[in-house]
């Protein structure tokens, strides 16, 4: 195998910075070129899947109108995909692949995913190497259940998703590494901490590539997938269950519902800092992670801890009548209204030119039969 070749395929996990990572890598083709690598853009184009998570070609699926999976058309995109990669390694020797989904998407009994940039890999001797960033399962569950919130219109409580966790949640992250280095090899995949507050990941990910992010990597300018605070969260939550039933109706009402709480999450003065475990049950639930994750940091990292012991602010636990809670819930109602009424000012501005335009035309008309 040809070790100057090496794929480096991010898989995730999800809700560690993987929107700003892939932004990042798009925005800054001529740098990495420098440098030996390449993140190349695909074809695929796939229902509320950013273009940018280039290697989404491995698990997305083309759909057709009517909402049902276009199979003839995802496997061209996926054809497509391949020919591309392989171009980008005429260009460069490494090339860097990211779609968060790998993580969860990928199981020992469904190894497909996987199997198709493994046999791509083998069959142009190229080493595959897999990167994956694993966040503090108690950060993690929040950011996630908020997520599902924003995007998914779900209408779970918080006491519900951490009794009742989704199977698909992925939390024992020791196991889930374990069926990916059945796949890969345990000496193939970097695994790599993600923390909240200050943490560049950009240029961790960099780092870890052995690249020096220097000036001519442009920074992002702001978060890509912005978290809603707690308050917006619960306002979303509890209106999610008014959603119509009909798809494309609740489809047009989610996004319209999405743009209120993260508008207001971005344009907010004052934000209620708060977390929904209290700090006792936060010990607790982690408590069932720690010898996984020790395990993690030795077998993975060659360390001691998996997480750095880095200084946290104890934030409180959230509370539905906590001080701030009345405040942005008449900004999120505010803000809906003045959208509705600039909506409505707009159309009924349209329908006036539209009269004159009718009155315009009635003149000419009439005018034409005066002189007939």
């Amino acid at each position: 195998m040809n070790t100057d070749k090496i794929l480096y395929l991010h898989i995730g996990m999800p809700k560690t910075g993987t929107s700003s990572l892939q932004l990042f890598l798009m925005q800054n083709p001529e740098a990495l070129a420098q440098n030996n690598c390449s993140y190349p853009m695909m074809p695929g184009r796939y229902p509320m899947v950013s273009p940018n998570r280039n290697a989404h070609f491995l698990v997305g699926k083309i759909m057709n109108a009517d909402g049902s999976a276009d199979m003839e058309k995802t496997k061209e995109i996926e054809k497509q995909s391949f020919e591309l990669l392989e171009q980008a390694f005429q260009r460069t020797d490494r090339v860097i692949l990211s779609d968060e989904a790998i993580w969860n998407t990928y199981k020992g009994d469904h190894p497909e995913c996987l199997e198709k940039i493994g046999a791509f890999c083998e069959r142009h001797g190229i080493a595959l190497k897999l990167i994956v960033y694993l966040r503090r399962q108690d950060q993690y569950l929040e950011s996630y259940w908020k997520q599902q919130i924003r995007r998914k219109g779900v209408t779970w409580k918080w006491v519900r998703m951490v009794k009742q966790t989704p199977r698909y949640i992925v939390l024992d992250y020791y196991h889930h590494l374990q069926v990916l280095a059945g796949f890969a090899g345990k000496e193939n995949i970097i695994v790599q901490p993600y923390y909240e507050g200050n943490f560049d990941l950009c240029s961790d990910f960099l780092r870890v590539l052995g690249i020096t992010d220097t000036d001519a990597f442009e920074p992002l300018e702001s978060k890509v997938n912005l978290s809603l605070n707690n308050n917006y969260a619960e306002i979303k939550r509890i209106l999610n269950g008014l959603l119509s039933d009909e798809p494309s109706r609740w489809n047009r009402e989610q996004c319209w519902l999405e743009k209120l709480v993260v508008d207001c999450s971005r344009t907010e003065k004052k934000q209620y800092e708060s977390s929904m475990f209290s700090v006792e049950e936060r010990q607790k639930f982690m408590e069932r992670f720690g010898e996984i994750n020790q395990r993690i940091a030795r077998e993975y990292m060659g360390q001691e801890t998996l997480f750095d012991a880095r200084p946290e602010k104890e934030l409180p636990e959230w509370k539905k009548d906590n001080d701030l809670q009345y405040e942005d819930t008449i900004l999120f109602f505010g803000k809906a209204l003045f959208d509705l009424k600039r909506e409505q000012d707009l159309q009924r501005r349209r329908l006036q030119e539209l009269e004159g335009k009718k009155n315009i035309l009635r003149r000419i008309v009439n005018k034409c039969r005066m002189l007939l």
